[in-house]
């Protein structure tokens, strides 16, 4: 994890929960937050302090404390130790976690280290989902991993929901149909390149769009108004993909145009006509580098990483994580059940 200096601006947002916490050095950064390591005064312990961004809105930063306060300390889902509010700055305060750096545990995890890496993150995910609630977010920033002690911890619980369910809305598949996937202010639907989607002159679809780019699901990237927990799932299936081929990141593309011709080039024309189908879309495109099959899995993580150790049982999983489908995909409770994770349980129930 990388350290950084406290600045006398840093110290000026978080000084109202000083001296009962002593802030030591910056270790992460994003959109909505601050984070510091610090130590705690009382107990002589180190804390993360999260100093949310002024600009979050309120009624996210109520949801999110109202998860921590349902998910956290338990299931490797971490937990809140206390909330400090001083007018428009809040600072939430949760233990410190020393994960190691992912780039670090990819470029020399074996097969055993992997098993362990997402079994901790099934075990969190499958507890968030069991309370009916969707992360929306997953990726390896927001799952710390302590390599030595074999321990993970989910965290950032901004963007979390409850899932909401709509009798017979995508039990079977997708919403009615509603013509082609609708994307705009897009220079790919001004010049209509070689390869472009189909736009009609209905108004553009609106759905959620948690997530970061190249961890979203493809009922995300197609706007389906009804989202379930399948979503953290394929966001583990990427993670899962990431650590064998250890390209990081896989995907990388710069808006859901980008994201849907990336994943099309592995998954071909055939099976991205099934899924839009399925999500009442429709799939039209010429790019050239999209094939009509799809590549397999095995194909991919054997030419980006010829020493990886996978076996038939890790690419079942990989394939039923990362199912366009999202009734099919698999779920967190049936992947901790499944014969990949064989080994690492029988091993824990021998130690």
């Amino acid at each position: 994890m990388e350290e950084e200096k406290i600045l006398e601006s840093d110290l000026r947002h978080i000084s109202f929960v000083m001296p009962k916490y002593t802030p030591i050095e910056k270790i992460g950064e994003g959109s909505f937050s601050v984070v510091y390591k610090a130590l705690d005064a009382e107990s002589g312990r180190y804390v993360a302090l999260k100093a949310i961004t002024r600009t979050s809105s309120p009624a996210r930063v109520l949801d999110e404390m109202m998860f921590l306060k349902t998910l956290g300390g338990r299931k490797n889902c971490m937990g809140l130790l206390g909330c400090f509010r001083n007018e428009d700055q809040v600072v939430a305060v949760f233990p410190y976690f020393e994960p190691i750096d992912f780039r670090e545990f990819i470029s020399n995890a074996n097969l055993a280290d992997i098993k362990r890496y997402l079994h901790n993150l099934l075990i969190a995910i499958e507890h968030v989902h069991s309370n009916g609630i969707m992360h929306r977010d997953l990726k390896p920033g927001n799952f710390l991993y302590n390599k030595e002690s074999g321990r993970g911890m989910l965290i950032d619980f901004g963007l979390a929901q409850y899932e909401e369910y709509s009798e017979g809305q995508h039990a079977e598949g997708g919403a009615k149909p509603a013509g082609p996937l609708l994307f705009f202010n897009s220079v790919v639907s001004k010049t209509k390149p070689p390869g472009y989607y189909e736009r009609d002159g209905r108004p553009p679809m609106k759905a959620p769009r948690a997530g970061t780019r190249g961890f979203r699901a493809p009922e995300v990237l197609f706007r389906c108004q009804r989202q379930t927990g399948a979503i953290d799932m394929w966001s583990v299936g990427v993670i899962f993909l990431t650590i064998l081929t250890t390209q990081y990141p896989f995907f990388y593309s710069s808006d859901d145009i980008d994201s849907i011709v990336e994943i099309a080039t592995i998954f071909g024309h055939a099976e991205m006509r099934k899924a839009a189908k399925f999500y009442g879309r429709v799939w039209r495109s010429n790019i050239d580098s999209i094939p009509e099959e799809r590549i397999p899995f095995e194909t991919i993580v054997e030419s980006l990483n010829p020493w990886a150790e996978v076996g038939s049982d890790g690419y079942d999983l990989l394939y039923r994580m990362l199912d366009l489908c999202s009734s099919s995909r698999i779920t967190a409770s049936d992947a901790l059940s499944h014969p990949f994770f064989d080994d690492l349980k029988t091993h824990e129930n021998c130690a």
